[in-house]
């Protein structure tokens, strides 16, 4: 487990690796000190820079043994004091943390007295809070002024920005009380309402009547007499005498000593799946117990006995000392042939117990089943089915938490079919997982015991590696048993899991030759990492932004893009759509004139709003080997955006990446589309609070997706063109979403990650679609959508789960019956 210590110490060195990766092409340094260093130097040398550093509240003296001039000296805190005489030409102030002041003003009589000024037009200047660069002074006192006045300039549109802000959250926050206000009041007359009704003479009168009239509609719902003719009625005798047929069949091939199997599933369907058997391969299920309550031991063999499917074996390996689990196993045994039983002589772990399960079974195929588990009895036979199918020679279905009794579901985990990346941010393949006995040799064998805890996340890691064909079985067939020290009731309660399973993802990218720089638990979200990725295709980064007139909002936009991003490679093209206002042509000169070097206008002749064109016709000026598409009414939040999605958006494999975008009051506004959601495709957790983690914490991590929205996508150029870039016949409405699918249709992941985020005042620039004219070309758009992704709405979203009712856009469950 990651202590406080630890995560602080990781996001120091992120930070000072980000300022490495900021300063090495910003002053292509020779030598570089360091003064207040905090892992700058070792950063700085990673990048090929000669640099040396002094620890914080260390004199300005230097060993005798260092170089005593430097092209760059970098102050980082407020405790380092100003040497005699500066050991260079240029000196940058950071803060030591992102809230600490600098040691600027201390050093302020070294700096005049060295002939230093302070210069406003490097390129990262207003990056990060405090820094601050002096190098000498120049003659040219109007150009200094000019950059004093400039830097001031910009500071005041910040500050009126962030006026701004505090006016609208406060509107909004009295807004939110005045609602709580009138709901409180509605909550008030409805309980008068309420309590003048039942207190009325009349219902005190008619009170008996009402009494009846519920007990008899309960007694024609259940009197056997009343069911029987119900049923006579809506089956007839011949249903009638299948229905007790099935009962009797039931009641021969499903004993159970205190767990029916039709407490999970119809009797009809248990019996009709064990009368059709697949002809699939003996299933061995391994069972790792220790110590296990009986109770618990007899609900599970009740759930393997029971299973439709009837071609298994029950693999038990004993490591415990309750003797009385092996002697409930034996009576079992001499029940049914299909359990084996083996005493292990000593307890090798998790992992050790189950190589024992391995080496026992002599099935085609492997389940695991945890000892205080339940099956679904349908589980085996769906499992067959996809074997038998499909070839798969890994399966596995959906599951849920319960707490004492099975009925007591506490938590559904609902599953996207196999997505590589939410397979690296969590184990959510997890229960039930069938594989080939075939496939665990070639992964490398079975559980490793350098990963206790998270053995069965190294295991599933290695199995996909090697995988053929993977199937999910979109069904709840798995019963996870909730106990206060189970992974199941929280993660925490076994901590040196998350140790265990960051191991197995740094041994699972060293396998793959994926370069990555660091894996972490995402903070205070244990079963939830994160992967940085390294980035071994720093291109430029093209950002594409149409715009017409709205110069408040682009100015937004663009300062919040150079005040914020700490990725160094990157070119603005504002697409210019016919614009009317002057105050919109005196922002771009502004502009221009601000960032000559990445900032251009380029005017496209179109009338109208095409979006599409818009985005195509400023893709040929671009320069960057990835293209991002960007509204003009969005802002920066996160200063890694950009690297955030190019440590994605360079894998091959990966076709458009989005980002968090959020509404100003801070809640959800895109996180991910659902394919064929509310009839087209939805954002989805739209509305969601931002510290909300999501559904099964899709919210907090990078995971696979159908589409993301052109309000910030990133994509490769050549992957651009090779899709032949957006259709323009999408004007306004879904070009983004049928951009996504022709992508992913063409063989790439699509991917939403939640650590590049920005806010987004949804489409101020582009108003509501209100007219006639308006109304009728989205819905023409929506027609053509639907007639050309027809196959594709109906197939669903793979990246989410059936189980979801795709009416809604807040993964409310809807589950669907078993077949």
């Amino acid at each position: 487990m990651q202590s406080a210590a630890d995560l602080t110490k990781q996001e120091q060195q992120r930070r000072q690796r980000q300022l490495a990766r900021l300063i090495q092409p910003e002053f292509n340094p020779q030598r570089v000190l360091v003064l207040g260093d905090q892992g700058l130097a070792a950063a700085l040398q990673a990048l090929q820079v000669e640099a040396w550093g002094l620890a914080e509240g260390k004199g300005p003296a230097l060993p005798d043994s260092w170089p005593q001039s430097y092209d760059l000296v970098v102050v980082q805190g407020s405790d380092v004091p100003a040497p005699p005489a500066l050991p260079g030409s240029r000196v940058l102030f950071l803060a030591a943390e992102p809230e600490e002041p600098s040691a600027l003003p201390a050093w302020a009589p070294a700096l005049a007295q060295g002939g230093l000024q302070r210069d406003f037009s490097w390129k990262s200047w207003g990056l990060l809070s405090g820094a601050a660069l002096y190098r000498p002074g120049s003659e040219d006192a109007a150009g200094l002024a000019q950059g004093y006045e400039e830097a001031m300039e910009a500071l005041r549109l910040r500050l009126d920005r962030a006026e701004q802000s505090c006016r609208d959250y406060q509107k909004l926050t009295e807004h939110q009380r005045s609602e709580l206000s009138a709901a409180h009041q509605h909550e008030q007359q409805l309980e008068g309402a309420l309590s003048s009704v039942t207190g009325s003479h009349c219902w005190k009168l008619t009170w008996p009547v009402r009494y009846l009239l519920s007990k008899g509609r309960a007694l024609w719902h259940s009197f056997p007499l009343f069911v029987l003719l119900a049923q006579l009625r809506q089956e007839g005798l011949a249903g009638l005498r299948q229905r007790r047929q099935d009962r009797r069949y039931y009641e021969e091939n499903f004993p159970g000593q205190t767990f029916r199997a039709a407490r999970l599933a119809p009797v009809e369907l248990l019996v009709r799946q064990s009368k059709t058997q697949p002809q699939g391969p003996l299933i061995s299920i391994v069972v790792p117990l220790y110590n296990t309550p009986l109770p618990f031991l007899t609900e599970l063999l009740d759930s393997v006995v029971n299973q439709t499917y009837r071609n298994w074996e029950l693999c038990l390996v004993d490591a415990g000392q309750d003797e009385k689990v092996g002697q409930a196993v034996a009576a079992r045994m001499a029940q049914d042939s299909r359990i084996r039983y083996q005493k292990l002589a000593k307890n090798d772990g998790i992992a050790g117990n189950t190589n024992a399960g391995f080496a026992l079974a002599r099935g085609e195929y492997i389940a695991l089943l945890d000892h205080d588990d339940i099956l679904h009895p349908c589980a085996l036979w769906y499992a067959a089915q996809a074997i038998v199918q499909e070839g798969a020679d890994f399966v596995y279905t959906d599951e849920v938490t319960f707490e004492g009794k099975v009925e007591n579901t506490t938590l559904y985990h609902l599953k996207p079919d196999f997505m590589l990346d939410n397979l690296r941010a969590n184990n959510y393949i997890c229960h039930l997982s069938v594989f080939q006995a075939a496939l665990l040799q070639a992964a490398g064998g079975g559980e490793r015991g350098e990963y206790n805890g998270s053995q069965d996340y190294d295991l599933y890691l290695r199995l996909t590696e090697q995988a053929q064909k993977i199937v999910h079985i979109p069904h709840v067939l798995y019963y996870w048993r909730s106990s206060p020290t189970s992974v199941a009731s929280g993660i925490e309660a076994k901590t040196y899991c998350i140790e265990a399973a960051i191991k197995a993802l740094y041994a699972h990218y060293a396998r793959l030759g994926v370069a990555v720089d660091e894996v972490s638990m995402i903070p205070d979200t244990p079963g939830f990492y994160k992967t940085d990725y390294t980035i071994q295709r720093p291109g430029l980064v093209s950002i594409l932004i149409p715009s017409c007139d709205h110069a408040k909002d682009l100015r937004t936009c663009v300062d919040s893009i150079y005040a914020k991003t700490t990725y160094p490679h990157f070119e603005i093209i504002v697409i210019e759509n016919n614009s009317k206002e002057e105050e919109t042509f005196r922002t771009y000169e502004r502009l221009e004139r601000q960032h000559p070097d990445s900032f251009r206008v380029v005017r496209w002749e179109g009338t109208g709003f095409n979006y599409s064109a818009l985005n195509n016709f400023g893709a040929r000026f671009a320069q960057g080997e990835y293209l991002l598409l960007l509204n003009n009414d969005t802002e920066v939040i996160t200063p890694r955006w950009l690297e955030e999605m190019v440590m994605f958006a360079q894998q091959e494999r990966i076709g458009c990446v989005g980002a968090k975008l959020l509404y100003p009051d801070d809640t959800i506004q895109h996180a991910g589309l659902g394919f064929g959601y509310l009839t087209l495709a939805a954002h989805m957790h739209k509305n969601f609070p931002v510290a909300n983690p999501g559904y099964m914490g899709r919210l907090i991590y990078a995971h696979d997706v159908y589409g993301v929205t052109g309000a910030c996508l990133m994509i490769r150029r050549t992957l651009y063109e090779e899709v032949g870039g957006l259709d323009e016949s999408f004007a306004v409405a879904f070009n983004d979403v049928d951009f996504c699918v022709r992508v992913h249709k063409a063989g790439y992941q699509n991917l939403f990650t939640p650590f590049a985020m920005l806010y987004h005042y949804e489409s101020k620039s582009r108003g509501l679609d209100e007219s006639p004219e308006k109304r009728a070309r989205f819905v023409s758009e929506v027609t053509r959508f639907q007639t050309r992704w027809k196959a594709e709405l109906a197939a669903g979203d793979p990246c989410l789960n059936p189980n979801f009712d795709i009416d809604r856009d807040d993964f409310r469950i809807k589950l669907q019956p078993l077949e």
